[in-house]
């Protein structure tokens, strides 16, 4: 990787460190998250069904969700600020390849990810979280919320680079919210009893991000989801770089 690559990347890193706002929103919807679930839910922790972390550990996924959710427009909104100034401009016309102008901001947005994903975790130790394998299950955290996190940002930036409008970078995020309703986000499968909200969460990506650390921390749910939910995001992790990349073509300059 060139000088001029590896500077564009670090001037999107110290502009998201100097307008932290998408992350930063994203990592208090977390906290309030956690904080509000725990406290009108947790009292159903004593069952069974939650294993030894108890509700504060089966909720905890929710967090890594909702971080992505809340930051993964940040990328898009850095793009956008540098096309209205016009220095995306001077830089599009530039001898700079058009994928560094997309992914410099795409990969700081996942860097801060990371880095507030990390925080949540300490936190949520701190607090009493449980942790089956110990680093390994931090480690396998980490992955599940790179890949969760460069899934929304592609597909936003992708989007907001096709409409021109920094608003659409929203529409993953908007998507997405509904879909937490539609999964195991509050419950696990024996204590749910609507039949068509067990099926619908089969075919909900979400679910398996939310089951696949739920492995991960109380040991409440299989390793199958761990894996399928590795799987099923690298491969949605891809699309979207791919999908942002392309983009490119259809800046408006």
């Amino acid at each position: 990787m060139n000088t001029a690559n590896i500077l564009l990347i670090e001037r999107g890193i110290i502009k998201l460190v100097k307008q932290p706002s998408a992350p930063l929103m994203g990592f208090g919807m977390s906290l309030f998250f956690l904080l509000v679930y725990n406290a009108g839910i947790g009292g159903i922790g004593s069952l069974e069904a939650f294993g030894k972390g108890g509700y504060l550990s089966f909720v905890f996924p929710i967090t890594i969700i909702s971080l992505a959710m809340g930051s993964s427009a940040g990328a898009g909104q850095t793009l956008n600020a540098d096309m209205q100034s016009g220095y995306f401009r001077r830089l599009y016309l530039s001898p700079v390849p058009r994928w560094i102008l997309v992914l410099a901001p795409m990969l700081a947005d996942t860097i801060s990810s990371l880095f507030f994903t990390i925080l949540l975790i300490v936190i949520g130790a701190l607090f009493g979280v449980t942790f089956q394998f110990g680093l390994a299950s931090v480690f396998g955290i980490l992955l599940l919320s790179f890949l969760w996190s460069l899934t929304l940002c592609g597909f936003s930036v992708g989007i907001m680079l096709r409409t021109g409008q920094h608003q659409s970078a929203a529409i993953i995020t908007n998507a997405v919210f509904p879909l937490l309703f539609l999964s195991t986000t509050f419950l696990p499968r024996e204590l749910i009893t609507a039949k068509w909200l067990l099926a619908v969460s089969w075919g909900n990506p979400v679910t398996y991000i939310l089951e696949g650390n739920r492995y991960l921390l109380g040991g409440t749910s299989s390793a199958v989801f761990f894996h399928t939910g590795i799987i099923m995001f690298a491969l949605t992790a891809v699309v979207s770089v791919i999908f942002a990349l392309s983009s490119a073509k259809k800046i408006r300059i």
